[in-house]
């Protein structure tokens, strides 16, 4: 049987390694369109994000196999994915990374660690610029935006710095753990109005496309911050901007943005009180070898016909 890999995305060696493992199958190592166009018409499997050309003409096309967690890029073209394809992510590994990234971004954010490392490269030393300047996370109230196992994870984090953990989900039936209140999406508006921090940790489907707007933040009180974690898009780029510069937002960590690479003409670029860590947040070893397990397992059970493991719902984007 013939296997696409159609992303580097888990190292430059990842298909040598699946053919060692799999020396009866055939694994082809495709990185560009032209060539995934030459082998897709044979294959059943293809690992990676194939485009509307490779979806035309996968005619044997069984299993897509999501190199990460987000299938938004897959599902773009959800209406050429026949009803028996099966779409696998790569879920969990992430969470660990990405979770403690945001409790770094928190941290800088609250002690302007930015404006800090520019003091240290100028040789400034200016002890009363930072009067009460210096945010306590202790006792403040933070809304996290999609509750799933990366929210989970964060609000357990967040919960050790006594943090008030809200959040909002559809999923508001979820046993729950350190959280105050699991909340529906209807009530962010209200769960905002008490919160001083806002981390968006939900995937990007057509529900979260554009949720979060300036009137949404202006709920929050004034010298808020946000974290943008898991895909940009759900909030207004150009709306928070706005809220930044006027400083009724006090801070915002970004690490996914709604067009990436983040174009050198975007506004976030030349905001002093935002910090962007370029969709970098992720990439531990543990993670990639993590996802490389995912797939190695779930290529087990593909050739033994045995159910595969974090199937995605494509109508739901996730």
């Amino acid at each position: 049987m013939k296997l696409i890999i159609g992303s580097d995305h888990l190292g430059k060696d990842f298909t040598k390694k699946l053919q060692d493992i799999f020396p009866d199958d055939e694994f082809i190592e495709a990185l560009t369109e032209s060539e995934q166009s030459k082998h897709i018409t044979d294959s059943e499997v293809f690992f990676g994000f194939p485009s509307k050309s490779i979806l035309e003409n996968g005619k044997k096309l069984k299993w897509i196999a999501c190199p990460g967690t987000g299938i938004d890029k897959i599902v773009k073209n959800l209406y050429l994915i026949d009803e028996n394809i099966t779409i696998t992510n790569a879920p969990f590994a992430h969470v660990t990374p990405m979770a403690e990234h945001v409790v770094g971004m928190m941290i800088s954010l609250a002690h302007s660690y930015k404006k800090l490392f520019e003091d240290q490269k100028n040789k400034k030393w200016d002890v009363d610029q930072w009067e009460s300047k210096i945010v306590e996370l202790r006792g403040s109230n933070v809304c996290i935006f999609g509750y799933g196992a990366l929210g989970r994870s964060i609000g357990e984090k967040l919960s050790a710095f006594d943090m008030n953990i809200y959040a909002i989900d559809p999923k508001t039936e979820q046993i729950k753990g350190k959280e105050i209140s699991i909340s529906p999406l209807n009530n962010l508006n209200q769960t905002l109005a008490k919160c001083n921090w806002l981390i968006i940790a939900a995937p990007f489907i057509k529900e979260t496309n554009n949720y979060i707007k300036k009137e949404n933040l202006l709920f929050m009180k004034k010298g808020s911050y946000i974290i943008i974690i898991s895909r940009g898009g759900i909030v207004n780029e150009n709306d928070m901007s706005e809220l930044l510069n006027s400083k009724h937002l006090a801070g915002a960590g970004i690490d996914a943005t709604k067009i990436e690479p983040l174009p050198q003409t975007s506004l976030l670029w030349d905001i002093d009180n935002a910090i962007i860590s370029q969709h970098a947040s992720a990439l531990s070893p543990e993670m990639y070898e993590g996802r490389r397990k995912i797939f190695i397992d779930n290529v087990k059970r593909y050739l033994n016909n045995e159910n595969l493991l974090h199937v995605c719902d494509p109508k739901k984007g996730y």
